[in-house]
């Protein structure tokens, strides 16, 4: 009975290592699948998008600086004139300047100063009528309170010819003259133009606010 126990034995071992044999010989599925070289396609690398640099925001542009000539001012209006132009520092430099002083003071047209405001309105009035209406009434107490002026000017012959023309419309008492001392212009330099505009608006009738090269006010003035 031995050799039938051997025999059994070994047709076991002759089966299991058929078994294993077939197993390493048999192409896996992948490996039966048909290989079409023609319908290859070499898949391209997709990289992700590169951001652009982020650039800080620009800043906002500074207002333009420039430079500017301001008057003239005297009396009340002087006093006026700094208060309005101290609501701007420390940003400004104001220096002022006596235009007697810079020779600057030129000539004007004006009707001599009325004995009441009362009087002085009625001028004011005549001078309507008669279509005048560049005028100023002066009420800074003085040696020109309730005088009228008509006109500043640069040169006398342009000051007579206009109170001539004055008192051909009627107004007799026009009269021209070089301009008195004690008054005073501001040089400001820093000054935004829609400051300037600002200045420019505030109630300071036969006054103008014009611009002016910053190297002349260094080179005339000296800052406050």
């Amino acid at each position: 009975m031995k050799w039938l126990f051997f025999l059994l034995l070994l047709a076991n071992l002759a089966l299991a290592a058929w078994g294993e044999f077939g197993r390493q010989t048999s192409p896996s599925p992948l490996a039966r699948q048909e290989i079409h070289p023609d319908r290859i396609r070499i898949a391209q690398q997709v990289s992700a998008p590169v951001s652009a640099p982020v650039s800080a925001p620009a800043a906002a542009a500074a207002p333009a600086m420039s430079c500017y000539r301001w008057g003239a001012f005297s009396g009340d209006a002087l006093d006026k004139a700094r208060r309005a132009l101290q609501s701007l520092r420390p940003s400004i430099k104001v220096t002022e300047r006596s235009l007697a002083k810079a020779g600057m003071l030129g000539f004007w047209v004006y009707m001599p100063p009325a004995k009441s405001k009362q009087e002085a309105l009625e001028n004011i009035r005549k001078l309507d009528a008669k279509g005048i209406r560049d005028h100023f009434l002066i009420q800074e107490t003085g040696k020109w309170q309730y005088a009228v002026s008509l006109g500043i000017f640069h040169a006398e012959d342009a000051a007579k010819r206009y109170a001539a023309s004055v008192r051909e419309k009627g107004i007799k008492s026009a009269a021209s003259a070089k301009r008195d001392g004690g008054e005073v212009e501001f040089l400001i330099a820093n000054l935004s133009e829609s400051a300037a505009s600002g200045l420019g608006k505030l109630d300071f009738p036969k006054t103008r606010i014009e611009p002016v090269a910053c190297q002349a006010i260094k080179e005339t003035a000296s800052p406050d």
